[in-house]
């Protein structure tokens, strides 16, 4: 970094709190071009992205609150209106809050206080929203597991901090029953509360549920009947970084890991949404479609909406024909999901019945006026085709994009209208944000160079849960004092402020010992016209490492060695690198889909059947199209 630059960064560390402000609305004055300025060519200073926030929404003072005051406090005049809708059953604020205290009365009841850790494996349902109000009343922090996590990670998590108390979902533990027996065998569980998948739906009123003969079993409805004379305790008081629930990365880039969030996660997150023109407000219908042991299902899909009075939709099916279908018949406002549970009006659309319904204005889309993508890595065609689906539905939404991790509390940048966005991109950071590309040493990179994406947020992780060997990788600017986060992620910012996300920084391969990225190889497949998806990744043949590829085609009729040898032209002509040129392929008609909702890159990276090996000294190098 130059002179002129670090000089720049001891100057703004010095200014007063009230200087800081000032500064603040002078970037975004000269980002909207109302004033003219010098620009210092990096993201942590210039903030161009700052001209398109709600400036009243960012700079005010918000209330400082728990999650659960906040959902009493904001929704007075909101008790009539619907909080959650779950097959059939609506469900008001004023019921909502009833049942977390009920809740509240029951956990109470088991001794369960301030600063105590209950085991949670819930979908999205009622149970788990209500879950997370209770802790908050009570002070407690909810480790929300997802069912699939591994045995020893899931007993390790449990005795961490000695819960003694699992809520789950009744299809969780008889699907995988044997492994749940030993977790609680292992942990020494108390209390195994086991919430009917239908508990909460009209029909739940009317079926008898499945006993349980061991006796640390109770049905939730019982559980909640033994505490109903227990005195309600007194809602705790907010405390800065105060625990409130442990959620869980996606593991589609190795182990999952257990992230601790705070209240100020789950608020910080809220008032930056609507800061940066996110239409939350009463009568908004969003759908919970990510589980709520993901940040986002918990955050972005879940408290946000009742933080700010939107009815949830609720459906614990994570199937993408289930969820598209969803959005046209509750006329839904909202929805964040991955790329391929969007496509599934592509493939609902196939249907003649469904076809049918949307014609006849039983599957109703107008009304759907966001279309957040994440998660998943997203390219111009899922862009053009989840485009076309939703115009073929008389839907006036278009897609967009959003990037998040768990570390960083959900979203961290977001696309929002009025502006057009190039391939690639993830939109701008959300208010209180900073994101920036960095060198391996670190070091802040200025617009356009690719780097590592570093985030500095509001709406972070307190730390690794229950990890001591992984390395959050934090680091503070040396002047600024500023916290930010590696991601592993890689990219670019542009001086727009808008990110390019590019893949992950472990997406690579070893090629006669050198190293490359697999996802610049994916993006020069792409390319082709008959592409329609595409993963790169290496495989070890003969004790060498050999760069494959897995190709999905609009028509998979066009595939030939012909056509391949053609996609390997077409890589070569990108990078004039023999080492980048895929050797073995496999054509596909889908890819797999893990039950996180993500592409299942394991599951890929195993299949050992139906390559195509195709020698690279078949390949005519100097051979034109």
């Amino acid at each position: 970094m130059s002179n002129q630059f670090d000089k720049y960064r001891i100057h703004i560390a010095e200014l007063s709190e009230e200087d800081q402000k000032l500064r603040e609305r002078y970037l975004m004055k000269l980002a909207r071009g109302e004033i003219q300025g010098p620009m210092t060519g990096y993201p942590s200073l210039d903030k161009p992205q700052l001209a398109d926030y709600n400036e009243e929404a960012y700079f005010a003072e918000q209330p400082k609150q728990t999650i659960t005051e906040a959902l009493i406090n904001n929704n007075k005049k909101n008790m009539w209106r619907t909080a959650i809708e779950y097959f059939g059953n609506k469900i008001s604020y004023r019921k909502l809050i009833k049942r977390t205290n009920d809740l509240t009365k029951a956990l109470c009841n088991y001794g369960i206080g301030k600063g105590d850790y209950v085991s949670v494996c819930l979908p999205g349902i009622p149970e788990g929203m209500t879950s997370l109000y209770s802790f908050g009343h009570l002070g407690s922090v909810g480790i929300f597991l997802p069912p699939y996590l591994d045995i020893e990670g899931m007993i390790s998590d449990i005795k961490f901090k000695n819960s003694k108390t699992l809520i789950i979902m009744d299809k969780f533990y008889d699907e995988n029953k044997e492994k749940f027996d030993r977790v609680i065998e292992e942990t020494g569980l108390e209390h195994i509360i086991v919430v009917p998948t239908l508990n909460s739906s009209i029909m739940g009123k009317f079926l008898d549920f499945e006993k349980y003969d061991d006796p640390r079993f109770e049905l939730y409805n019982d559980f909640i009947k033994k505490g109903k004379k227990t005195p309600l305790p007194e809602r705790v008081k907010y405390e800065e970084d105060m625990p409130l629930a442990v959620v869980y990365s996606s593991g589609t880039t190795g182990l999952l890991k257990g992230v601790m969030l705070s209240h100020d996660s789950f608020i910080n997150s809220a008032n930056s949404y609507k800061a940066i023109g996110f239409n939350l407000k009463p009568g908004q219908n969003v759908y919970q479609a990510i589980p709520l042991w993901s940040s986002t299902g918990l955050i972005a899909d879940g408290a946000t909406a009742n933080y700010y009075g939107c009815g949830l939709h609720q459906d614990p099916r994570f199937e993408p024909g289930t969820y598209t279908k969803n959005l046209g018949k509750f006329r839904l406002n909202w929805g964040v999901a991955t790329t391929d549970m969007f496509l599934g009006i592509k493939e609902n659309l196939k249907n003649f019945k469904f076809r049918m319904q949307v014609a006849l204005g039983i599957l109703n889309y107008r009304k759907l006026e966001q279309v957040y993508i994440g998660g998943t890595f997203s390219t111009p065609k899922d862009a053009k085709e989840i485009d076309d689906a939703l115009e073929a539905v008389h839907c006036p939404a278009k897609k967009k994009n959003s990037w998040g991790r768990c570390e960083n509390g959900s979203i961290v940048t977001a696309e929002i209208n009025g502006h057009d966005y190039p391939d690639y991109s993830i939109g701008i950071p959300i208010p209180g944000a900073i994101v920036m590309a960095v060198d391996e040493q670190g070091h802040e990179l200025p617009f356009g160079q690719r780097g590592e994406l570093a985030v500095h947020t509001t709406c972070g992780m307190l730390g690794y849960y229950n990890r001591p060997n992984i390395d959050p990788r934090m680091f503070k600017e040396e002047f600024s004092g500023i916290e930010y986060n590696f991601t592993g992620d890689i990219g670019y910012v542009l001086p727009s402020g808008v990110v390019i996300y590019e893949g992950r920084k472990n997406d690579t391969s070893v090629i006669n010992g050198e190293t490359l990225y697999n996802f610049d190889v994916k993006k020069a497949i792409l390319e082709d016209p008959d592409v329609r998806d595409c993963e790169v990744f290496a495989k070890e043949d003969n004790g060498e490492n050999t760069l494959c590829a897995q190709v999905k085609f609009y028509d998979n009729s066009v595939a030939s060695t012909e056509k391949l040898q053609e996609l390997q032209r077409r890589v070569l002509y990108t990078f004039w690198n023999l080492n980048y040129i895929p050797e073995t392929m496999k054509v596909r008609d889908s890819f797999p889909m893990a039950s996180s909702t993500k592409r299942d890159y394991k599951a890929l990276k195993a299949e050992t059947d139906g390559y195509v090996r195709l020698e690279k000294k078949l390949l005519n190098i100097y051979q034109t199209k």
